[in-house]
């Protein structure tokens, strides 16, 4: 497996937030966050269950509507217990993380709700999944396992829909864990 060739640094994100004067999405995206959550990267959710325990699931793609609200698409039967959790007003943390450079940003809300597949969605997963395979490959995976790792159906999902209301760097270094605000 071959190392990030570039890694990114918390600090990079945190400085470019501080130097944002532009408007934020949903009050806590910079426009530069919102691309990169919707550019083809690891999409890692978390919720907690009834017995308050950690529950992990895996997304296809994000999605961020004119009105800051976050369309996370995901594999409905794969990710049954996180669903069940959210469905019980679980707040939620969704993780972005590129694998070439390890850049990660989390962000929160206290609560997710389940949304209509739209039109769009599909070409979203295919294009941001193209992307996310691309890198997988390019750090050293096989072609075979980039495809079965993003591989769908479309009757099986599912799209949740939330307004963020923290943002936080997770690249590993110095800074990590920090609010972006």
């Amino acid at each position: 497996m071959s190392r990030a060739s570039q890694p990114f640094t918390p600090l990079r994100d945190l400085e470019a937030r501080r130097r944002w004067s532009g408007p934020a999405i949903a009050g806590v995206l910079t426009q530069d966050l919102a691309e990169f959550c919707q550019s083809g990267v690891s999409v890692i959710l978390a919720a907690r269950s009834a017995r308050g325990l950690a529950i992990a699931g895996l997304a296809l793609a994000c999605r961020i509507t004119s009105e800051g609200r976050m369309r996370i698409l995901l594999r409905g039967p794969a990710n049954g217990p996180i669903l069940a959790a959210l469905d019980a007003d679980s707040p939620i943390a969704v993780t972005f993380s590129e694998p070439c450079t390890h850049r990660s940003i989390q962000v929160k809300a206290p609560r997710a709700a389940r949304a209509d597949v739209e039109a769009g969605d599909t070409e979203e997963i295919e294009r941001q999944g193209r992307s996310f395979g691309e890198q997988l490959i390019r750090i050293g995976y096989t072609p075979r396992f980039a495809d079965h790792y993003r591989a769908y159906r479309r009757d099986e999902i599912v799209a949740l829909e939330f307004l963020p209301t923290d943002a936080f760097v997770q690249t590993p270094g110095p800074g990590a864990g920090e609010q972006l605000a």
